[in-house]
């Protein structure tokens, strides 16, 4: 076969031409009609909308966050003021128990109230039931 010959040949089969010897099926057209025309791109507004809904409600829930944290921050401290000044009173109160449970301030207190140091006290045992010592009042107050 020539290169010419194989030309037509491939033309042929490219154009839906039958081959040679073949005889060519009968085809009948479908009649054409218009089709009506498509829209291009749909419409931009809905999602533009969608998008700025999206963006607000970020927005206001960033906003909302952040307030939330602000609030919570300012009774953080509100609360460890309050710890700090009551820290202050515990050792306040302390101190002042301390001084008021030092023996000279209970002997100078005691002697007040007009009791008296007994120098020979007495001792209870509790599990025998005796009592230790000498049972003699103390003597008056000097």
């Amino acid at each position: 076969m020539s290169p010419r010959a194989s030309r037509a040949a491939a033309a042929r089969k490219v154009a839906g031409a039958p081959a040679p010897g073949v005889p060519a099926p009968s085809r009948r057209r479908p009649a054409l009609r218009v089709v009506p025309g498509v829209v291009g791109r749909p419409a931009r507004t809905p999602f533009v909308v969608l998008v700025l809904l999206v963006l607000g409600a970020g927005l206001v829930g960033l906003l909302l966050l952040n307030t939330s944290l602000q609030q919570g921050s300012f009774h953080l401290d509100e609360l460890e003021r309050s710890t700090a000044e009551l820290r202050d009173r515990q050792q306040a109160l302390a101190r002042e128990v301390a001084v008021r449970e030092a023996p000279d301030n209970l002997a100078r207190r005691a002697a007040a109230l007009g009791m008296v140091p007994d120098p020979s006290p007495a001792y209870l045992r509790l599990p025998e039931g005796t009592v230790s010592g000498d049972l003699e009042p103390a003597g008056a107050a000097p």
